[in-house]
């Protein structure tokens, strides 16, 4: 597990010593059920990420540093195979999370999404699959965006899925959004991200 850190710690040196800054990109998010979440990642012009996350929910912290690369089969379509080394505050948790970034952009239509896997390689905590998040919204008028927010966690042979209403403000540094999501446990969660070229 060291070496997989040193590793990607090595890989985020080589690219960020790289000229010609792409994107610095920041998310912020926080519910009433105590989910937690702060996102800093860095986009290449070459299209490679290097992504840093914390998620947070009672009873666990964990700590996300990879990266990956971006694919655009088609103009309006990308797809970012990721990879993390995963460390966890609670119970030992050490491993791997596998992940696939997609974000479409056509006609109005936006979708972003979220799908991991999680591999303990030592600690308490089992393997899991997480969906955090689907959204999908369409611009109604001028900065306002309406649609749908889901996701899900399942861990142990349980699922826990969320679905519900997305409500979107973008402005010129990027965007905020409120969603309330009915499922195992309703959520009402607030977001804030910014892109920085």
């Amino acid at each position: 597990m060291h070496t997989l850190i040193k590793g990607l710690i090595l890989l985020i040196l080589i690219l960020g010593a790289r000229q010609g800054l792409a994107q610095h990109y920041l998310e912020v998010r926080g519910a009433d059920t105590k989910y937690r979440y702060f996102d800093w990642n860095y986009t290449f012009a070459n299209s490679a990420l290097v992504d840093v996350f914390y998620v947070g929910v009672p009873g666990s912290n964990e700590f996300n540093l990879g990266g990956g690369y971006g694919f655009k089969p088609r103009p309006y379509l990308t797809l970012a195979p990721l990879g993390y080394a995963v460390i966890g505050k609670e119970a030992e948790q050490r491993g791997i999370k596998i992940a696939l970034l997609v974000m479409l952009e056509k006609s109005g239509w936006k979708l972003n999404s979220f799908l991991g896997h999680f591999e303990r390689i030592s600690g308490d905590v089992d393997n899991y699959q997480v969906l955090d998040t689907l959204d999908v919204s369409r611009a109604v008028h001028g900065p306002f965006e309406i649609g749908f927010s889901s996701g899900f966690f399942h861990a142990g042979g349980k699922w826990n899925p969320q679905n519900g209403p997305l409500f979107k403000l973008n402005d010129r540094l990027g965007s905020w959004y409120v969603s309330y999501r009915f499922g195992l446990d309703n959520e009402l969660r607030f977001s804030r991200n910014l892109l920085f070229k």
